[in-house]
């Protein structure tokens, strides 16, 4: 399969997993180890990666995905403000949950996908990272911003764009961890 149509079959798994809301965390952890598989070139066959990422970190991945959960409510709620409170009131507690939300999607699952480490020290070292890194951080804010844009002005794109961010991510996370040296890069 080309990698335009990888993402896409990706990203159609990774929507399942959301739509699901408990299995949003397993999902979202299968989903980033098949597009580090697909960034990275290495051709193996999707089930087996799935499954095998899936099998190795669903408990930790549901833990954090429901948190992820919680978080989304709260943002929810605090959104619900906006007609009689403001924007002025809503706009930094909104800002700080979707900031939260960022860090426990796309920094701490994706530590539990690449690391073995208890739970707490996976949340740990993703808000350590999120937060000392914000280059990264609001780069990746930007490009969900602009995700949500696409997908709400076009729905079709709803099929292509969270697996595009995905890929950029995967791509930008991988490079991240070698540079800092967290992981070796792999042999050609």
């Amino acid at each position: 399969m080309d990698a335009l149509g990888s993402i896409i079959v990706i990203n159609l798994l990774w929507l399942a997993s959301i739509a699901l809301v408990v299995t949003a965390g397993a999902g979202t952890v299968v989903a980033y180890e098949l597009c580090r598989r697909e960034v990275l070139g290495k051709d193996t066959g999707m089930v087996a990666i799935a499954s095998s990422a899936f099998r190795h970190s669903w408990k930790q991945a549901t833990v954090i995905g429901v948190l992820a959960v919680a978080v989304a409510a709260v943002g929810v709620l605090t959104l619900s403000y906006l007609p009689s409170l403001g924007l002025g009131q809503v706009l930094v507690p909104l800002v700080i949950v979707v900031l939260f939300l960022v860090i426990l999607v796309f920094w701490c699952l994706p530590l539990v996908a690449r690391f073995t480490n208890p739970t707490w020290r996976q949340l740990q070292n993703g808000f350590t990272l999120g937060l000392t890194t914000p280059g990264l951080t609001v780069l990746l804010g930007i490009a969900v911003a602009l995700g949500g844009w696409a997908v709400w002005n076009f729905m079709p794109a709803v099929f292509l764009v969270p697996g595009l961010i995905l890929a950029w991510w995967c791509y930008l996370l991988e490079h991240f961890f070698i540079k800092r040296g967290f992981v070796q890069p792999d042999a050609e």
